[in-house]
């Protein structure tokens, strides 16, 4: 649960802080459009182009393209050359086409909407936000869809598409709320209510207008306060109510007054006075319309300037001032000549510079002829190198494949050989071990057939003794071969169970009792009951049973033999010492091994198989637990194993 805790931390961090970063290269490009009050058009051009040869003497594409992005913004809003403005974008597109800069390539495209628009060409302004949204589409940075989409609204409600304008604002005011970025979504929202009033729908425009002035007044930006009020105020005039109509207008200029913001305050005092109109107050309106016109000289304000003209001609006009009701009119008559001149040189103007904005996308388009010619050489190459690591892959896997078969058949063959070579050493062993006492039954036999009658009853009762050992010997080694064969063709099953350690120990204790009586050896056992084991229980017992037996071989008589069980964390050990022979190092490293015989005779002369201790070894590594022996020539050895506790 901390995990998860933590991991849902850290991911909602790296979102916030992908958020901050995306919102501020979004402020970053619409701050570029926004005229700074005390810089000069020349004094910004010059820094921005130190900048740019700074990046390319730095070999910084990254930031040279940004540095074109903004000169081409400064040519499109600044000193209205829409072909410069052209140009800087495209030696901008050409580096993002080239080392994939998406993100910034974005910002380009948009700009060049802009650049489009200003022209009138909305058809080519819509396809390059439509190139832009293509590319967002991939990036997945909401906070630059929401730019993207908030200019295709303005695009669409500038050219009459109002309902798409509709659907672009409202994906606006969605992300934009998904995101909390507050000043955005009052943003869309005053959008979204002037194309409602539009629509003459102003219940609807004005709940809109109302949301967007208390997101507004909650981050106290005064001057889309300010803006919102006046909208609001508006409203109102258009709706016929002039008391809400005024307070708002009101309040909106007190504001104005308070920025020192010219060009807002030519639009407040023409709307107050406009109102005053509409109560037949023309004195007052007179007062706030000459108050429009010196507030509009030092703004340049032709548009509303014209406006303040036109209300003051009709308001002299009402008081028979006709005098001054045609001195206003010929100056409104003047400045609409100015502005119809102004606008006729820009009709010529955009002509012109659509011309040459003909050649300039001639430009994109073979900049989009390279960037595909580009992305098929890519993709080409991609595929190539693709098949050239399928290729690789599937020659190493024939390599590892044959490298394992090899491998495999030389264990297979190694295998074998060691299989061999135990069958051969244990046919050896059976082969010399079986001969022995069978060689001995047969002379023994030979003597009791054919000699009889000569031989004394204490002749007969002492080979009537070998003969007995002689069997004893040939029924131990045919038992372990058996146990040790069924263990090799895996007849046996190791499957461990719960069972009593220090019964086994007494079990064969009384077992071999007699035989350690015979050479008058004391068998010591004074383990506790229970030793709770998990094991094989008769392999387990086998082990006991041949190490009990050998340390009675080969301790001499009167000697002593101590059965020894310790624990540990997980396994118990038991040991068998004895105060027999002993052994030396050499002949303790021959032990355990089928392939390097190790048979010796017993003090009372018994005869070994060798096979016995493989035996152990064998069983105790399968039940998890290992062997060993300590061992002293002359003085007795101590055997040895563990066994999982229970």
């Amino acid at each position: 649960m901390k995990v998860f805790f933590a991991f849902m931390v850290l991911w909602i961090g790296t979102t916030a802080l992908a958020n901050a970063q995306d919102d501020t290269d979004v402020r970053w490009f619409e701050n570029l459009f926004v005229i700074p009050k005390n810089k000069s058009i020349d004094e910004e051009n010059r820094m921005a182009e130190q900048r740019r040869r700074s990046a390319q003497e730095t070999h910084d594409k990254k930031e040279e393209a940004r540095v074109l992005i903004e000169l081409g913004v400064l040519h499109l809003s600044r000193v209205n050359d829409y072909e410069q403005a052209l140009g800087w974008l495209i030696r901008s597109l050409a580096i993002e086409d080239s080392l994939s800069l998406y993100h910034e390539k974005i910002f380009t495209y948009i700009a060049m909407a802009r650049v489009f628009e200003e022209v009138g060409d909305y058809y080519k302004s819509a396809d390059f936000l439509k190139e832009a949204k293509n590319l967002d589409a991939t990036e997945e940075d909401l906070v630059l869809r929401s730019l993207i989409l908030n200019e295709s609204g303005r695009i669409n409600a500038a050219h009459g598409n109002t309902e798409d304008a509709f659907r672009d604002y409202n994906q606006v005011l969605s992300l934009t709320r998904q995101l909390e970025l507050r000043s955005r979504e009052a943003d869309a929202l005053f959008n979204l209510g002037r194309l409602l009033t539009k629509q003459k729908k102003y219940n609807e425009a004005l709940k809109s207008h109302k949301e967007a002035l208390a997101i507004r007044r909650s981050l106290r930006d005064k001057s889309k306060e300010a803006m919102s009020l006046n909208e609001i105020g508006e409203l109102y005039r258009g709706m016929k109510n002039y008391e809400r109509a005024m307070a708002n207008h009101v309040a909106a200029l007190e504001i104005r007054q308070k920025l020192k913001d010219e060009a807002a305050l030519v639009e407040s005092y023409n709307n107050i006075g406009a109102l005053y109109i509409g109560k037949k107050d023309y004195k007052r309106a007179i007062a706030n319309l000459e108050l429009a016109l010196e507030a509009g000289r030092d703004a340049q304000d032709q548009e509303q300037t014209l406006k303040t003209y036109d209300y003051l001609s009709q308001c002299y006009k009402e008081l028979k001032d006709y005098k001054k009701a045609l001195a206003a009119k010929e100056s409104s008559l003047g400045i609409l000549d100015f502005i119809q001149h102004d606008k006729n040189e820009r009709q010529l103007l955009e002509t012109q510079n659509r011309y040459q904005m003909k050649k300039k996308e001639g430009e994109i388009d073979q900049l989009e002829q390279d960037r595909e010619q580009r992305e098929k050489v890519i993709e080409a190459q991609t595929k190539l190198r693709d098949f050239l690591f399928l290729l690789m892959a599937f020659g190493l896997i024939i390599v590892v494949l044959v490298l394992f078969l090899y491998l495999q058949k030389r264990r297979s063959n190694r295998k074998l050989q060691e299989i061999n070579a135990t069958k051969d050493k244990l046919f050896s062993i059976i082969g010399h071990d079986l001969k022995g006492p069978l060689n001995s039954l047969t002379a023994f036999s030979s003597l009791l057939l054919h000699h009889t009658d000569s031989l004394s009853k204490d002749e007969i009762k002492m080979l009537s003794l070998d003969l007995d050992k002689s069997l004893k010997n040939l029924f131990t080694l045919l038992e372990n071969l058996l146990e040790w064969g069924r263990s090799q063709t895996g007849n046996i099953d190791f499957k461990a169970e719960d069972f009593d350690l220090a019964a086994v120990l007494k079990e064969n204790q009384e077992l071999l009792k007699v035989l350690a009586e015979n050479k008058k050896i004391t068998l010591v056992n004074n383990n506790p009951s229970p030793l709770p084991a998990k094991a094989h229980r008769h392999s387990i017992n086998t082990v006991v049973r041949n190490l009990i037996s050998n340390a009675i071989k080969f301790t001499p008589q009167g000697g002593s033999i101590t059965l020894l069980v310790e624990s540990t964390d997980k396994f118990l050990r038991v040991a068998v010492t004895d105060t027999g022979v002993g052994m030396s190092e050499a002949a303790i490293q021959r032990l355990f091994k089928i392939g390097t015989k190790y048979s010796t005779t017993g003090t009372a002369q018994e005869k070994g198989t060798g096979l016995g201790l493989v035996l152990c070894k064998d069983f105790v590594e399968k039940n998890g637990g290992t062997i060993g022996v300590d061992s002293t020539e002359g003085k007795g050895s101590t055997f040895y194993f563990t066994v999982p506790k229970g």
